[in-house]
């Protein structure tokens, strides 16, 4: 990864069809709508991004970049955050 903050349009650019996991994401005010922020893991497996957010301390969030109506990698919610960074 580059540390490079990018917004969701870039990360869609960039990583289509993978799960990423987002630090320092900034979203729009009194939203949950993400707007940018900077990829630290990606990968086609939702499983991968997970585990890497378990060890992240801070704010953070989890987007699947392709299309949300595949019912293999729909995530519940495209603005994801973990539980544990509550």
């Amino acid at each position: 990864m580059s540390g490079d903050r990018m917004t969701v349009e870039e990360m869609n650019k960039k990583y289509p069809n993978q799960w990423l996991f987002i630090i320092e994401p900034i979203t729009r005010e009194n939203t949950t709508t993400l707007e940018s922020g900077i990829v630290q893991v990606y990968s086609t497996s939702r499983d991968d991004v997970h585990k890497a957010s378990r060890k992240f301390k801070g704010d953070a969030a989890i987007r699947f970049t392709g299309n949300n109506k595949s019912p293999i990698q729909r995530p519940k919610d495209p603005w994801y955050r973990p539980s544990n960074l509550n």
